[in-house]
């Protein structure tokens, strides 16, 4: 038997966590891009998930890279104070984009409430199911995350190779993009090159490993082996769903 109540409370919940969450673009725009360790340690997820959108947000409003809008930030400026030094912006210009962000965001979520609600009470397993998907989409945070851990890793050589930030690029992976698609939509780049480039940075990896010692020959063939295919699946990868609520 569905429990109505217990769905009507989620239901709720729900909405009211939007509504605050709509109050805090508007918040934004005064606060400066640092935060307290406190502060930062309580909302660290929350941020990790939104700072992306909302930066891009303000900076198209602003015409701005989202690379210079940061750059501001952390010097101390607030974002009413980026917008007010900027020709033909404002801080209630800001606002209203940020809200307006916001607001399309959340009604894509609403959009989807029904099926979500559907999906949660005929869900086999009822709370362990729901936990197993909970730590389903950890892991591929998680991976989503060691991905552009340093330089030298898959993600920030395709974010190189495609001429995007690495910020950027994890945002579209988020949002249920994969690598290729990403690739054959950027104007000179394609999946197979993006594969190429994936394919030869560990190779050169493995070479300058090999040469300082740090591995046998017979170890460097051995990972060398199957390369191709390796990076072939890993830029059809879907991460849909990492970091989301």
């Amino acid at each position: 038997m569905i429990d109505v109540r217990g769905v009507k409370q989620k239901v709720v919940v729900g909405a009211a966590v939007a509504a605050l969450l709509a109050g805090g673009s508007v918040a934004a725009v005064s606060a400066t891009g640092q935060s307290s360790p406190r502060k930062h340690a309580r909302g660290h997820r929350g941020l990790h998930r939104g700072h992306a959108r909302e930066l891009a947000a303000a900076a198209g409003y602003l015409g701005i890279s989202t690379e210079q809008l940061s750059a501001q930030l952390s010097t101390g400026k607030t974002l009413a104070q980026i917008a007010g030094a900027s020709a033909g912006k404002s801080a209630s210009g800001l606002t209203e984009a940020l809200i307006a962000a916001r607001k399309a965001q959340l009604s894509a979520a609403a959009a989807k409430l029904s099926q979500r609600v559907a999906a949660e009470v005929n869900r086999p397993g009822g709370p362990a199911g729901a936990a197993l998907g909970a730590r389903r989409r950890l892991s591929d945070a998680a991976r989503l995350t060691a991905l552009f851990s340093a330089p030298a890793r898959p993600g920030s050589i395709a974010a190189n190779y495609l001429s995007v930030s690495p910020v950027l690029l994890q945002a579209q992976l988020r949002s249920g993009r994969t690598l290729a698609q990403v690739a054959d939509a950027t104007a000179g780049k394609s999946k197979a090159g993006l594969i190429d480039a994936l394919v030869a940075a560990k190779r050169s990896r493995l070479a300058t490993a090999t040469a300082a010692g740090r591995l046998t020959q017979a170890r460097q063939s051995k990972r060398a082996a199957g390369l191709d295919k390796r990076m072939s699946a890993l830029v059809q990868r879907q991460f849909a769903g990492a970091g989301s609520p």
